[in-house]
């Protein structure tokens, strides 16, 4: 019993996890700031860390609700979960991030 609940709660941390960064990163408007080339990544960092700490306080609160001590357990998927839109994320900052420099010093030269 314990094992399906473990395997419900990562992919629950996984969708949790994504609309909660999903949401800070419109209300922040994170993407058009990478794009213009302005404090990107400190606020990308900041927004999954804000996420990461939402869901292992969700998944704490559902935890201690339970009676069961699995804080170690919920503690690793919720940051085994949010480092998949970490990653997902820091692709995208880099990615678009040289694009701005690189168009932004092409267009200085002419």
């Amino acid at each position: 019993m314990l094992g399906l609940v473990l395997f419900i709660g990562v992919f629950c941390a996984v969708g949790l996890a994504y609309a909660c960064t999903e949401f800070l990163l419109i209300q922040f408007d994170v993407r058009q700031r990478v794009m213009v080339g302005e404090s990107g990544l400190p606020l990308l960092l900041g927004v999954n860390c804000f996420s990461l700490v939402l869901v292992w306080l969700s998944a704490a609160i559902l935890v201690a609700a339970s009676g069961q001590k699995l804080y170690v357990q919920i503690t690793v998927i919720a940051i085994g979960a949010q480092a998949i839109w970490l990653a997902q994320h820091l692709w995208f900052y880099f990615r678009d991030h040289l694009r701005v420099r690189y168009e932004t010093d092409s267009g200085s030269s002419l």
